[in-house]
């Protein structure tokens, strides 16, 4: 079933960890397995741009519910693109879906953001200089919800000015959606971890020790049917607990807002599933930023 862009998306669990990958040209002390460390600081690095070496398989131990293939901590520039192909097979012959090639940044910027004169004036794409200010996260979603065994992945990003790619975690995943979308009142802001020592002069001056500050999201699902609440979020919860990675899409149609709000998370609490009345079920979700 194709994806509803009204309606929130939750991408779990990470098919990455028991998989196998391969293919590309990897630096030896940084090679392709690093993706399947849940460290984002733990990076694979490619020994060159050539598209040859920018490629690479991932092969589940089974066939799985696929439909998005999340890479984040990545150094892919402003100009990249990618492009990922699903096999029902591990050798890689029967192929199910093709993504073609899709730029790896979305439009990230509103009408207001730009103006006459910027060389992203017409496109509104991410500029280079401004690369670093955003959490590197890109999101390929498949048209519709497969059973597939393998992925092949390509990266294209010849002119990136660090001479290599660098990829944090590659997150093979499923997607589920709420039949009813969450409710109003959702509230999205930051986690702050930047510490200020005041010193003890007569003007208390502070000094900073300043860190990225992790996205926050809370929501309330207020119209679950049984199957919704037990079969998904209580798996979820079990699966997932505080540690395992949740991909959140406000929406899965690209756009600038919705890309402000996308984010690799885990749970901070594991919030009880309530039966307030019949045939209702309610569940709090409650989710923070993974850098």
């Amino acid at each position: 079933m194709a994806l509803d862009p009204n309606k929130i998306a939750l991408c779990w669990p990470n098919y990455i960890d028991d998989a196998v990958v391969s293919g590309g040209s990897w630096v030896s002390t940084l090679p392709l397995t690093h993706v399947q460390d849940d460290r984002t600081s733990v990076v694979a690095k490619t020994t060159s741009l050539d598209p040859a070496a920018t490629q690479f398989s991932i092969t589940l131990p089974k066939r799985e519910r696929l439909q998005v293939l999340a890479i984040y901590a990545h150094n892919l520039s402003a100009t990249a693109t990618i492009r990922v192909r699903v096999y029902r097979d591990a050798g890689q012959t029967d192929l199910i879906d093709d993504t073609g090639w899709q730029n790896v940044w979305p439009v990230l910027y509103g009408l207001d953001d730009v103006i006459w004169g910027n060389d992203n004036f017409w496109n509104r794409r991410l500029s280079e200089d401004d690369r670093t200010k955003y959490t590197p996260l890109v999101p390929v979603l498949f048209e519709e919800r497969l059973l597939g065994t393998s992925l092949h992945v390509e990266l294209l990003d010849t002119s990136n000015p660090d001479g290599a790619i660098m990829l944090g975690r590659v997150m093979p995943a499923d997607v589920w959606q709420p039949i009813k979308n969450l409710d109003w009142n959702v509230s999205h802001g930051y986690d702050t971890g930047t510490q200020i020592t005041r010193a003890g002069d007569p003007k208390r001056t502070g000094y900073a020790r300043r860190v990225t500050p992790k996205r926050t999201v809370q929501f309330q699902l207020s119209n679950l049917t049984e199957d919704e609440a037990f079969l998904r979020l209580h798996r979820l919860q079990r699966t997932q607990d505080i540690v395992g990675e949740i991909l959140y899409l406000w929406s899965p149609r690209p756009s600038p807002t919705n890309f402000a709000r996308a984010m690799i998370a885990q749970q901070t609490e594991l919030n009880d599933i309530t039966h307030p009345y019949h045939a209702n079920y309610e569940h709090a979700m409650s989710l923070l930023e993974i850098l």
